[in-house]
């Protein structure tokens, strides 16, 4: 049987870095950006579409079907399955329905204004190749205050899954997340991975923080970033440095400070 923990949080903190570290312990499967929520949730709602779902009902059950399809569905040996994707912490309730178990999610976060500054780095580096996220019919994306004002907004690429790990506390569903910080991790990795290893109850592992490789590289054309959104360095591991001021300015690092509610956990 096949143990699944899940991999969310925010962007640009660390998410790639951390599956390619957990990855040296050999029984550990991990993926990249994956696609199984999606497909999970596509079977429960489209379940009784289905005429022969419709007309009996009684001869199917829907929820062990999704089980086993849990069961099936990363092509791995390993039994122990980091499965990453934003969007779980706004599932739980439906996985845990499927399993039965409370689910366990490592949320990966960061200062807001670095997360910011990471963007707008992967923006000025990679405009030349074409069109960014819709910068040239969005007039919001023609300065640097209007870029950080979407991406921070509740529909951006940094505010959606931010309300979403928000609004999984007030749930009242704060005990199934370790949040996972950026810049205090990659300073401390031995403590943090203990920690980590604590949270999910299985036994630590010597990871090798000087000699890191990257295993995983996805596809990053489709996500309209550059092809080195999910690039990572390899070798030591160093620690988190920031240069919010420099590029994204004083305000926006004033604003953005202390927004970071996860500080109160863990």
């Amino acid at each position: 049987m096949r143990k699944f923990y899940y991999i969310g949080g925010l962007p640009r903190s660390g998410s790639t870095l951390l599956t390619n570290i957990l990855i040296q312990n050999p029984i550990f499967h991990s993926t990249t950006t994956s696609s199984f929520l999606d497909f999970l949730l596509q079977i429960r709602d489209n379940w009784d579409k289905l005429e022969g779902h419709k007309t009996y009902p009684d001869g199917q059950d829907k929820w062990k079907v999704i089980h086993a399809i849990m069961q099936s569905y990363h092509k791995t040996d390993k039994n122990i399955i980091f499965d990453k994707n934003r969007a779980w912490s706004n599932n739980i309730e439906f996985i845990e329905k499927v399993t039965g178990e409370k689910v366990k999610i490592i949320a990966c976060v960061r200062n807001l204004e670095d997360i910011c500054t990471s963007f707008e780095k992967l923006f000025r580096k990679n405009r030349a190749d074409g069109e960014i996220h819709n910068e040239f019919t969005n007039s919001q994306m023609r300065t640097i205050d209007g870029r950080v004002s979407v991406w921070t907004s509740d529909e951006g690429v940094i505010g959606r899954p931010y309300v979403s790990l928000l609004d999984t506390i007030q749930r009242g569903l704060g005990d199934r997340i370790f949040f996972f910080p950026y810049e205090q991790w990659t300073k401390n990795p031995q403590s943090w991975f203990k920690k980590l290893y604590d949270f999910i109850g299985e036994e630590n592992f010597n990871h090798d923080f000087n000699d890191i490789k990257q295993v995983f590289r996805e596809n990053d054309a489709g996500y309209g970033w550059g092809e080195d959104l999910h690039q990572i360095k390899v070798g030591k591991l160093l620690p988190a440095k920031s240069d919010a001021n420099q590029i994204i300015g004083q305000n926006w690092v004033h604003k953005l400070h202390d927004t970071e509610f996860w500080k109160k956990y863990n």
